[in-house]
């Protein structure tokens, strides 16, 4: 027999207390003869020595009462010396345990964890030395940690520590920790027989651990937790979101990858998506065994100055950790427009930014806040054009020097331009003026068609956007851009561009024939974007296209160089590198999911600006430090777990076997071997027996009750 906490154990002395109250408190008669009482006395002798022992049996009842309690709190259990096909102990001999602490162990299986099943397997593994065995422990958490560094007699000690070992949230380390183990059994004597005991999950026990150094006669046992049964888990493995302007204003897709890392098959696997706590949508997946699909959701969200909290959950099952998948949706932060006219009318119809201030209007933008301020030529000096985000030059004839050295200066800053074509431009003048920040030299203005078109008419007078550069972070949200209204742009005029084999630029839409349509380039901290047409419809139908709106927003997001509002996650213990852009923000304040706070200064050299400690997952908040006014937040960012955690299914890893290394090495134990098969818990029983032992006591006192009412 053992005891899960046999230090209980010392409650048996309690049993004593009912004897001791006994003959503290028991008093001795005086003996007084009294004749008339005589008859009496004889006539009662017989109840007297009923009524003793009814005493006696009542004592001994309680003083069992008593025991039972503190035998049941020990967890009491009888289990065989050893299971079929296990490994033997070592009596006398030393044993590194080590204990895989990594969250895949919060599995449960009937009820019970595989971390608490590790340490019922790491006691059985410690009773099997003997009073001459010696071990250590090496727990593979967070770090890979030998907690009891070298081997020791004191086999309690190892238990205690065994029993302090948590589930972390980081994956990885246990080869590590195998290797830290070969290392503890190094101060155990030669003579002794030597092993690794190494508690872990199917596909932690074949996940390829290192084998013992050669020659060194260590034997590695891997112990499968699960005893050789398949595990049933389901998973969401990451969560991609984005925001979709092509499906309109304030649309969200959220792409959820789900598995099913079990052997049954899943039939509609409910899925959720919540925002700030509240269910937005729900779907559902069907999947088979080892499946993993994308499941799609859209949802339309309010506008929002903050960020918003947003998580994918599935139905709970026996690993409930990976479940759910936490997210941000940031909002993109208010962007100030400077849109310089180069072409007013009176007719607001025909005015040359019409189209692009209802382009930008707070009901028709789907993911960008922007502030527009419209600005004649002759009204705008250098403050201006440094006070705002993007500066948009709409047919302007010829910038005067000033604002042109102003320009320039900005966008070498870090500003962005826009710069867009019309009647107005004239190119050799344009190309004097701000030739040192266009991607290419203007040339001259174009007509779309060939020689025939005039007379034919129709299409061939009009050119098509047929070209897409899809990896540019401008063209990010679209889907498939060639099957979007863009596609269907058509230009009847457009300015054409200097071929000089030093062009610069990259070139986002382009013509049929190649002709470039959208360009942008980099200089220095700065971007400039460069379109061959108009903003209004003098030149092409653009502005009348449905995806006008979204590819404004995303030039402009590209320009102000906004980071893209996509929800990203990174692995725990990962660094996390912080998206600020704003140069004042010289620190920053990091919230923690469990709320700790960290304040991180911005790095004066090379140094990437992260943060280190990601050991929580969760949603981290990240603010300016101290606040700052109009910067209330910064963009967050999420930990998730490891998604390689989920899957428990003992996948084997490729084994070099090219050292020739003849120690003996077991991937993994039978079932039952030093783990919980084949143990039979009697606190139960103990629990049981406590039952009836109060029924007796009540039984006992039951009928002196009923003589005392009598």
């Amino acid at each position: 027999m053992n005891f899960l906490s046999p230090a209980l154990l010392v409650g048996l002395l309690a049993a004593a207390i009912p004897p001791i109250l006994h003959l503290i408190f028991r008093r001795k008669a005086v003996r007084v003869r009294f004749p008339s009482l005589e008859l009496i006395r004889r006539s009662n002798r017989k109840t007297a020595r009923r009524h003793k022992l009814q005493q006696w049996l009542l004592m001994l009842t309680r003083s069992l009462l008593l025991a039972a309690v503190a035998f049941a709190m020990a967890r009491p259990y009888l289990e065989p010396e050893t299971a079929a096909g296990g490994a033997p102990s070592l009596t006398g001999g030393a044993v590194s345990v080590v204990v895989d602490a990594s969250w895949p162990m919060g599995y449960a299986q009937g009820g019970e964890r595989l971390i608490d099943r590790a340490r019922i397997a790491a006691d059985r593994a410690l009773r099997g030395l003997g009073s001459g065995g010696l071990a250590a422990l090496v727990v593979a958490g967070a770090q890979a940690e030998a907690v009891v560094p070298e081997v020791t007699a004191d086999l309690d000690l190892v238990r205690r520590q065994i029993e302090a070992v948590e589930v972390t949230p980081r994956l990885g380390t246990l080869g590590e920790a195998v290797a830290r183990a070969y290392e503890t059994l190094s101060s155990a004597p030669p003579s002794l027989p030597r092993r690794v005991v190494v508690l872990t999950t199917p596909a932690g026990a074949a996940s390829g651990l290192p084998t013992p150094p050669p020659g060194s006669g260590i034997e590695l046992v891997a112990v499968d937790l699960l005893e050789g049964k398949p595990p049933e888990n389901r998973a969401v493995l990451d969560v991609q979101a984005r925001p979709a302007p092509d499906l309109g204003p304030g649309q969200w897709r959220l792409d959820a990858r789900i598995a099913n890392l079990g052997a049954a098959s899943v039939e509609r696997l409910p899925v959720s998506v919540l925002v700030e706590g509240e269910v937005k949508v729900r779907g559902f997946v069907t999947l088979e065994p080892g499946q993993d699909t994308t499941k799609t959701f859209n949802l339309r969200l309010p506008p929002s100055a903050t960020s918003l909290r947003a998580e994918v959950v599935i139905e709970s099952d026996a690993l409930e950790a990976d479940d759910t998948r936490a997210l941000w949706l940031s909002p993109a932060p208010e962007l100030r427009v400077l849109a310089v006219n180069g072409d007013p009318r009176p007719i607001p119809q025909r005015d040359e930014l019409f189209y692009f201030e209802r382009a930008l209007a707070p009901t028709a933008a789907a993911t960008t806040r922007v502030r527009v301020e419209v600005a004649r030529a002759d009204t705008v000096d250098a403050q201006r054009v440094a006070a705002a985000d993007v500066v948009v030059l709409a047919n302007l004839p010829v910038p005067s020097p000033e604002l042109a050295r102003a320009l320039e200066a900005y966008v070498r800053g870090g500003g962005g331009l826009l710069v867009a074509m019309g009647d107005q431009v004239q190119p050799a003048d344009t190309n004097a003026q701000l030739g040192k920040l266009l991607p290419r030299a203007l040339r001259d203005v174009r007509t779309a068609g060939d020689a025939a078109a005039s007379d034919e008419g129709g299409d061939r007078r009009v050119a098509l956007v047929t070209r897409f550069d899809r990896g540019h972070a401008i063209l990010q949200p679209f889907v498939d851009p060639s099957r979007s209204s863009l596609a269907r742009i058509g230009v009847a005029r457009y300015m054409l561009l200097d071929p000089s084999p030093d062009a610069q630029g990259e070139v986002v839409l382009a013509l049929e024939d190649g002709t470039p349509y959208l360009l942008t380039r980099p200089v220095d901290r700065g971007r400039v974007a460069l379109l061959t047409g108009t903003l209004d419809r003098d030149w092409n139908d653009l502005p009348i296209r449905p995806d006008f709106v979204p590819l404004l927003e995303q030039v402009l997001r590209y320009l102000a160089r906004v980071t893209s509002s996509e929800g990203r996650a990174f692995v725990v213990g990962q660094p996390a590198p912080l998206r600020v852009d704003d140069p004042t923000v010289a620190r920053v304040v990091v919230e923690a999911p469990s709320g700790q706070r960290t304040t991180l200064d911005r790095p004066t050299d090379a140094t990437p600006w992260q943060v280190i400690d990601t050991s929580a997952p969760g949603l981290y908040r990240v603010a300016p430090d101290p606040p700052l006014e109009g910067v209330a937040e910064l963009p967050g960012f999420a930990i998730g777990l490891d998604p390689l955690g989920s899957d428990l299914r003992a996948v084997r890893a490729p084994k070099d076997d090219t050292d020739g290394d003849s120690t003996p090495v077991a991937s993994a134990t039978a079932p039952g071997a030093l783990g919980p098969e084949g143990r039979t818990e009697l606190w139960h029983a103990a629990l049981l027996g406590l039952f009836f032992l109060l029924l007796g006591e009540a039984a006992l006192l039951h009928p002196r009750k009923t003589r005392a009412a009598g």
